[in-house]
């Protein structure tokens, strides 16, 4: 059997860290997650990640520097880009392999998204 294919969520609001953890619990996907990009980096060091999902926005390195290290550790990853300050994509974010979801999104957009990702 296979073994399923991993996503790493990263957000700096533990709340929303859950939500979609539960939005993609039936998706058959390995979940992990991280509230800081020092922390997601970590796991991309040792871990093998299929698609990055991370707010725009956060504290520490935004999501879209952390994309790019994250696609340097994991060239064939893909990155979902989820944001409430943007209205499309920001600059920087046009790669082939970098999506972009505005929040709030319905779960069926999440998942619908994570599906053409890892397709």
């Amino acid at each position: 059997m296979a073994e399923p294919r991993t996503v790493l969520i990263v957000d700096d609001e533990p709340q929303f860290l859950r939500l979609v953890e539960k939005m993609l619990g039936s998706s058959g996907v390995k979940v992990l997650m991280a509230p800081r990009a020092s922390e997601a980096l970590r796991i991309c060091e040792t871990t093998p990640v299929d698609v990055l999902i991370s707010d725009v926005s956060m504290p520490e390195m935004d999501g879209i520097r952390l994309a790019e290290r994250v696609l340097k550790l994991h060239p064939k990853a893909s990155v979902l880009l989820i944001s409430g300050q943007y209205e499309e994509a920001p600059p920087g974010t046009k790669a082939a392999r970098i999506r972009f979801l505005k929040k709030p999104f319905f779960p069926s957009q999440l998942v619908d998204l994570l599906r053409e990702m890892l397709a």
